[in-house]
């Protein structure tokens, strides 16, 4: 037996050089016959012998001869095992077998892929953060970039997440700072478990003319959610954030009215469309007992969110139009019943041509489909309604082949009236919720094209009169402020709501002009008497000559030193004017159907 010590490590390695030398035959002969054996101490040179597949004698002379050596072995010895039994560092085991010599955590290529993995799939995709320590992804990114570690879920936590909030943070203070105006969105929201909770998002024109929005704040609301503590939420956010002195205007919404304007604006007749066959009917889940307990202080108030606000007189508040023009629907489907019967046939024929294979792919070789309604999105559940009624009623009644849903001669034009009726209605929702839309400028045009529509749908409908007259009540309270502009009077009967005067601001009628597919045509083209086009027309260039004054600092007041800019504005929007009149002029478009903005459509060669 051979031994050798290097300073931390005791080799007790057999060695049969020094057993030939050192030991005769008989000697082993001797040993053996009474089942011993032996190894010579290479510290000391001594023999010791020992029971045949026992080390004890080996251990007991190294503690007694050699106590210096024994114990840096022994913790040699204990460390190597700790390690053996230790669970390994996720960096350890994502190291490929052939040993590659992974990247530093300040290489480029590894923050690259860092960032690629945080930023494309975690974020953008929305992977838990899991995913990362997950077998497949892992060998995925072996197949990527050998030489990439791949960051755990405790390193995204602690380190990546704080230093991206970081970064975003300062990269929103510079873009506040070098944003010259901006508009604050400040809504109100609750999750299943009814906490409060308030977004403000800021909205804004960057140097190159893109429109730009940013989440600005996300927070939850404790307490009561009175208009003291939003607006010391508010004011809080607004603090943090360079945006002193460039609001210039701020829309407000509240929760409830996502509620009542989204989550129960449902078509009358398409309730049982949203009725799955699976549901319970002792099911616990109440709506109605939800809704009560959202409007009762659970959800930021429209009241404690607009007083709220007023504390600052130099922000002009604005409601949401989008949340209103909903609001004006569901007040006209509240008198609908004349259109339930029909209505009802049409959601039990989607609801059948949904569950039906056959059914849709018959209707599907005629080249018909039905879209699927939304509950929450009362247009979708129009265009089911609009597709319906376009397949032919022949075809339809011979596809279903169900007594109780044959369309008669009246609900087909119940439902074409109904479509008529909601048309503008339904673009109006779509255009304003288009991404890269400029909401603001289709106020105005979608306001006065649906008033004057609904006048002219008034005179001709037969079966929805009560429809027409809900609709238009309804327009005339919310949106009355800003017809009055437009010098279209308002029935002193007509129940003032809290947006009436609040759409008054002359900002609708100058972004409307500002957008180039509007100018003054909305006007122009408008059922408007000439007079009144006139008037609002010079109105109008007054007021983005009075505010471009504003926007280069000039001073109203001193005619002789802003004579030559004030000539050159007036001229400019002259010539807008002109433009403006001679596309009008020349046009002659003739529209193929009812449209919002059929003057904009590009003529027919």
């Amino acid at each position: 037996m051979n031994s050798s010590f290097n300073g931390s490590t005791i080799d007790l390695t057999l060695s049969t050089t020094d057993l030939e030398t050192r030991f005769s035959d008989d000697e082993y002969i001797a040993g053996d016959s009474k089942g011993k054996t032996s190894a010579t101490c290479i510290l000391c040179k001594e023999t010791v012998w020992h029971l045949k597949n026992a080390t004890s004698n080996y251990s007991r002379h190294l503690q007694r001869d050699h106590k210096v050596e024994f114990d840096s072995w022994s913790k040699q010895a204990y460390k190597e095992k700790n390690n053996k039994m230790k669970q390994a560092f996720i960096e350890e085991s994502l190291a490929s077998p052939s040993g590659t010599e992974k990247y530093g955590s300040t290489h480029p290529r590894q923050i690259e892929l860092a960032q690629m993995v945080f930023k494309n799939f975690i974020i953008e995709l929305g992977l838990p953060l899991s995913i990362t320590e997950k077998s497949a992804f892992i060998h995925a990114m072996l197949t990527v970039d050998p030489k990439f570690r791949i960051p755990c879920c405790r390193s995204i936590t602690n380190e990546y997440l704080p230093k991206i909030y970081n970064q975003i943070m300062n990269k929103l203070k510079n873009t506040c700072l070098a944003a010259g105006f901006i508009s604050l969105t400040f809504d109100g929201c609750a999750d299943r478990r009814v906490r409060a909770f308030y977004a403000i998002t800021m909205h804004y024109v960057d140097q190159t003319g893109q429109l730009r929005a940013h989440l600005l704040a996300y927070n939850h609301i404790s307490g009561s959610n009175t208009g003291e503590n939003l607006f010391m939420e508010y004011d809080r956010v607004s603090t943090s954030f360079p945006i002193g002195g460039k609001i210039v205007r701020l829309i407000t919404d509240n929760a409830s009215n996502n509620l009542s304007a989204f989550g129960e604006l449902v078509i009358p007749g398409f309730e049982s469309y949203f009725i799955s066959e699976d549901d319970s009917e002792d099911s616990d889940y109440d709506p109605d007992e939800k809704n009560l307990k959202l409007s009762e202080g659970h959800r930021p108030n429209d009241d404690d969110i607009q007083n709220s606000f007023d504390k600052q007189e130099e922000l002009l508040r604005l409601p949401c139009f989008i949340h209103t023009l909903q609001l004006v629907v569901k007040d006209g489907l509240n008198e609908s019943e004349c259109i339930r019967s029909p209505l009802s046939k049409v959601a039990e024929i989607a609801k059948l041509s949904h569950k039906s294979i056959t059914i849709a792919e018959k209707l599907q070789n005629e080249k018909f489909s039905i879209p699927e309604a939304i509950v929450t999105r009362w247009n979708s559940q129009f265009l089911t309604v609009s597709k319906v009624v376009d397949i032919p009623n022949t075809l339809l009644n011979e596809r279903t082949k169900k007594t109780e849903l044959l369309l008669s001669t009246k609900d087909l034009a119940v439902l074409r009236e109904f479509v008529s009726i909601f048309t503008l209605f339904a673009e109006a929702t779509t255009r304003t919720q288009a991404e890269q839309s400029i909401s603001i400028s289709l106020v105005g045009p979608s306001i006065l094209a649906i008033y004057y529509d609904l006048e002219n749908e008034s005179r001709i409908c037969k079966h929805t009169k009560p429809l027409c007259h809900a609709l238009m009540t309804s327009l005339l309270a919310r949106f009355g402020g800003f017809l009055l502009n437009l010098e279209i009077p308002v029935d002193d009967h007509v129940k003032h709501r809290k947006t009436f005067n609040l759409f008054s601001d002359d900002i609708l009628l100058v972004a409307s002009f500002l957008d180039g597919q509007f100018r003054l045509r909305w006007i122009i083209q408008s059922a408007l008497p000439l007079d009144t086009k006139d008037r609002l027309c010079e109105k109008i260039k007054n007021l983005v000559a009075l505010w471009a004054f504003q926007l280069i600092g000039c001073n109203t007041d001193n005619q002789d030193g802003n004579a030559t800019q004030a000539e050159a504005t007036t001229s400019t929007v002259d010539n807008v004017l002109l433009c403006t009149k001679d596309i009008c002029d020349g046009g002659g478009l003739t529209p193929k159907r009812k449209s919002l903005f059929s003057y904009c459509e590009a003529p027919q060669n």
